[in-house]
C-alpha cells in the first residue's frame, strides 16, 4: 500500500473542508476522506492520518482499514 495524492476541496461543505487520501495496492485504489474547519487543517488531517494508517495497515491490513474507513475507490 502507498500514498499516491491527497486532494482538499476548494469549497467548504457544511461549513468543514474534505480532504481525501488515495492509495494504491495492486493495481486497485483506495480512499479515506476526512473533514477539517480549514483548508489547511484538513490537508494536515489527511497527511497525519494517512501515515498512521500505513504504518497500521502494514501489520494488520484488514484492521487500519477499518479503523480509518478506508474502502476500494
Amino acid at each position: 500500500m502507498k500514498l499516491v495524492e491527497i486532494y482538499v476541496n476548494d469549497n467548504p461543505v457544511a461549513g468543514e473542508y474534505l480532504a481525501q487520501a488515495f492509495f494504491e495496492h495492486e493495481r486497485l485504489e483506495y480512499e479515506m476522506s476526512v473533514r477539517a474547519a480549514s483548508k489547511e487543517e484538513a490537508e494536515a488531517l489527511a497527511k497525519s492520518q494517512a501515515e498512521a494508517y500505513l504504518a497500521e495497515w502494514a501489520e494488520d491490513e484488514i484492521g487500519a482499514n477499518q479503523k480509518y474507513g478506508v474502502y476500494l475507490f
